[in-house]
């Protein structure tokens, strides 16, 4: 089995500049259409992964392999996230002290918890079984075509 530490390191980094590049077009869209472009850089990094992989490996992940990929982004675009929270919230305690005092209140109330909790499970969720299925079924006709001879 190849080493999948390059290709979790390429999704991070390609996450991460998407992530920015589409943060950037949020704030100049309405916040109504904004919400779409959430999963955008997950999804694009893990398209590009993919064929990455293909190219290099020139074969489709194995079974081992995809639910690798697919636990392994799921933890790194939520953890980078979360870290990005935590960031946002210091960067803006540093002019204004309540902030960090509302952070931390919303962290001790329950319902609030609960609501991002699912919130998060309703991206989390969908962007884990999207990624499972294109690194299996969808890999193998991808590498079958890209492949055939």
């Amino acid at each position: 089995m190849t080493s999948l530490s390059k290709y979790f390191l390429w999704f991070f980094m390609l996450c991460l500049v998407l992530t920015m590049v589409v943060g950037v077009l949020v704030a100049l869209l309405p916040s109504q259409i904004a919400g779409i472009f959430t999963a955008l850089p997950y999804l694009i990094s893990m398209l590009i992964v993919l064929h990455l992989f293909l190219k290099q490996q020139k074969r489709a992940p194995s079974k081992a392999e995809q639910k690798k990929f697919s636990i392994g982004f799921s933890l790194i675009f939520w953890t980078y996230n979360f870290i990005g929270v935590l960031v946002g919230v210091m960067i803006f305690a540093r002019s204004d002290a309540e902030v960090w005092n509302n952070f931390l209140l919303y962290m001790q109330n329950p319902q609030f918890l609960m609501l991002s909790l699912i919130m998060l499970l309703m991206l989390a969720i969908p962007l884990f079984l999207i990624t499972y299925w294109f690194y299996g079924k969808q890999a193998q006709r991808m590498a079958a075509k890209m492949f055939e001879n």
